[in-house]
């Protein structure tokens, strides 16, 4: 792989002006494509003719990827103590040697999987419903928080769930935790499994 310096030249397509064009590499902030963001300060290609960022090198692709992680967004609830204890079971089953890290991983997988489905809010609605009846709460019953970041398209599927269930951040996550109880505890689906161990040993 080419290392490229400020100053040198290359080729790329520009699309403002619709042909393969002579670039400078340069440094400069680059937004983020769902404008969640911007990386400060990386190695551009910029077009020669009408001075605007038409590649990335792939040197600057760890720069791009330390941005978007800073850019995270927290997602936090203070819930009974029996969800998070299914979480820490459900990671326990997936890998016995993953750390409690891996709960975002998996909560986050599960919430991107039902925000891309049709039927996803109905299902949270019924899943939370089943997960207040399991766990009921009780005065002084104790509690522990789930902090996670998470990317901002992970942010926009969250509010987007909320949008459709009229479920506030910590009712969703108890949703979301029973439903996890439920596929990775309760039930038996080899295939989930697989992937999500396949998505454990990636994180790890």
């Amino acid at each position: 792989m080419r290392i490229f310096e400020v100053g040198e030249h290359s080729k790329a397509f520009c699309h403002d002006c619709g042909k393969v064009v002579r670039t400078t590499f340069s440094r400069r902030d680059v937004a983020f494509n769902d404008g969640k963001g911007t990386a400060r300060d990386v190695l551009v290609g910029v077009c020669d003719e009408c001075d605007r960022t038409v590649s990335v090198p792939h040197q600057s692709a760890p720069a791009l990827s330390r941005a978007r992680k800073a850019a995270a967004q927290a997602i936090e609830a203070n819930l009974p103590a029996a969800y998070i204890d299914v979480l820490d079971c459900a990671v326990h089953r997936i890998d016995s040697q993953a750390s409690t890290d891996f709960r975002r991983a998996l909560v986050t997988y599960f919430v991107h999987k039902i925000a891309v489905d049709a039927r996803g809010g109905a299902l949270l609605l019924l899943t939370h419903r089943k997960a207040v009846a399991r766990f009921p709460e009780e005065r002084g019953i104790v509690r522990r928080r789930l902090s996670m970041k998470v990317p901002p398209r992970v942010t926009e599927d969250f509010r987007r769930l909320e949008a459709s269930t009229e479920l506030n951040t910590t009712e969703l996550l108890k949703s979301v935790v029973f439903l996890i109880q439920i596929r990775v505890l309760d039930e038996s689906r080899p295939r989930l499994l697989d992937e999500l161990r396949a998505l454990s040993a990636i994180w790890a």
